[in-house]
């Protein structure tokens, strides 16, 4: 969903943003303050580091960008995503910011495009993204590619976002089981991304914040050779601190094998007094 062609605005579970705005209103907004900390490693395979990530805690955002193209250049593509929304700057009116940082993807979309047009004909880069914005007690996410937003309540890891990628229309469609997802050969092929296409659909949703929240945006690198089950015990162990919780997470995913560059962020929730 794009906000820009909904008249009403509603999350995936179906709930429009009115309904809360509209208590809101009528009463202070409550407010949440967020811990954050991002790590990145070009893992035990890889030759270079395609990811990029940005923790901007000022403007209440917070991206993981998965550069896709090799030496074609694929850290361009997610440094140009993280370059360009490090220069947000948030606006009292939620919706111009929204709108804001729908534009910044955008316009790294043309930017990415216009460098593969400079490679040559066979040249494809481009980069997944999850952009998240803490606006009071929501969180809004942008989302194109295969990089995710996880929520971790009630002792209970979810994944917010739905991953474009082949493997996961198949799974969608019951073709294919999503513990098979991983080992399908095509497991790598994205449908959706940053620069890869002229026209870009970015994905949008929000949620309702509520207070000791924990949520991990991250590149494929780390559920890949994690699986949730086991990230769910870490996030237990250092739950208290960000900093603990995002390089425990990395140091598992390399002792896991480190296939990939994995980019991690953890940030959690704490409502504000008063």
């Amino acid at each position: 969903m794009i906000i820009t062609n909904a008249e009403i605005i509603c999350n995936s579970e179906g709930v429009a943003l009115s309904s809360y705005t509209a208590n809101n209103d009528q009463q202070s907004p409550v407010s949440f303050q967020v811990s954050s900390h991002g790590v990145t490693d070009t893992g035990h395979v890889r030759k270079k580091n395609e990811d990029s990530i940005l923790v901007h805690e000022d403007e209440n955002i917070w991206i993981v960008a998965d550069g896709m193209g090799g030496h074609h250049a694929g850290d361009f593509a997610s440094q140009t995503i993280t370059n360009n929304l490090s220069l947000f700057k948030q606006h009292a009116s939620l919706d111009d910011s929204i709108l804001l940082l729908e534009e910044n993807i955008l316009n790294s979309n043309a930017v990415i495009r216009k460098k593969s047009h400079g490679l040559g004909r066979n040249a494809t880069i481009g980069s997944t993204v999850v952009c998240v914005y803490v606006w009071h007690n929501f969180m809004f996410t942008l989302w194109a590619g295969d990089s995710r937003l996880y929520r971790y309540r009630d002792k209970r890891l979810q994944r917010l976002t739905e991953d474009h990628s082949y493997v996961e229309e198949l799974v969608r469609m019951g073709k294919l089981k999503a513990c098979d997802a991983e080992e399908h050969p095509a497991a790598n092929v994205v449908l959706k991304a940053v620069g890869i296409d002229d026209h870009l659909c970015i994905d949008f949703d929000y949620f309702e914040l509520q207070d000791g929240d924990i949520y991990i945006i991250c590149s494929d690198g780390l559920y890949k050779d994690l699986e949730e089950s086991k990230i769910e015990p870490i996030i237990e162990s250092h739950s208290e601190n960000m900093n603990e919780l995002s390089e425990a997470l990395l140091e598992a995913s390399l002792n896991a094998g480190g296939t990939d560059n994995t980019s991690i962020i953890t940030m959690k929730t704490c409502q504000k007094e008063g």
